[in-house]
């Protein structure tokens, strides 16, 4: 038993595909890209189904993108994760979605519009550290945990931030699903749905790399879209249902 069939599965492996050129080229942005697809389709596939897309893709990218990586800030942003994903749990099980998916989209909002006008954040251990923890937690409970360490990176080198980011994810999406399903809340048919529909976002991935070089050219500017973007379907998923 699967999600998605038919129509619906086409359209959802379309558009993970386009995420996965973006996720390739950015280190994140999958989700974000297919996000209204995934809603208007089939809103139980966020975020378990695509927590288990992401597993391979994220591999994938973090392999290609391998040796740039801040490894000592990969160390203390995936620390920092790890009270975030438990309370990404708690909160998937206690808390309605659509409370959660206003709070998440206000505040990726209200971080937009401060890196707009406000100097980069200093890549310190309290910042990394709180990073880490609100990137899980969204990750975790609405399926959308790239844009707080998008907005953290944001000024950086494309391959650095690649591979950063990828690492940092990979670390934290098979936590975040083994937690899932201590709780009871990961099923056989998402991961038989996010089986189906991986090899169609990484496929995105893998030809990311000729996509690259224009995404560098305006790695800031793409950065910023994606994340007022997600902030975005995110709070209109609840106005809309």
């Amino acid at each position: 038993m699967v999600h998605v069939v038919d129509l619906g599965f086409v359209l959802v492996a379309l558009a993970l595909s386009a995420g996965g050129i973006v996720q390739g080229c950015i280190g994140f942005g999958m989700v974000v890209v297919a996000f209204p697809v995934l809603v208007m389709v089939e809103p139980a596939l966020m975020p378990q189904t695509i927590l288990v897309v992401s597993l391979p893709t994220t591999l994938v990218n973090a392999y290609k993108n391998r040796g740039e990586a801040n490894y000592r800030e990969v160390a203390w942003l995936s620390t920092g994760r790890i009270p975030g994903l438990v309370l990404g749990v708690l909160l998937v099980s206690r808390v309605d979605r659509s409370s959660l998916a206003i709070a998440g989209g206000l505040v990726v909002l209200v971080a937009v519009g401060l890196s707009l006008v406000a100097p980069s954040l200093r890549r310190n251990i309290p910042t990394m550290l709180t990073i880490g923890g609100v990137s899980a937690l969204f990750g975790t409970s609405i399926g959308i945990g790239g844009p707080p360490l998008g907005l953290l990176y944001q000024h950086e080198r494309g391959p650095r931030l690649r591979s950063t980011i990828s690492l940092i994810m990979l670390t934290g999406a098979p936590v975040s699903l083994l937690l899932l399903a201590v709780a009871g809340q990961l099923h056989h048919a998402d991961v038989a749905t996010g089986a189906a529909l991986a090899p169609f976002a990484v496929s995105g991935t893998m030809i990311a790399p000729r996509f690259a070089p224009w995404f560098d050219e305006r790695m800031r500017k793409i950065i910023l879209v994606l994340c007022a973007s997600a902030s975005i379907v995110a709070m209109a998923k609840v106005l809309l249902t």
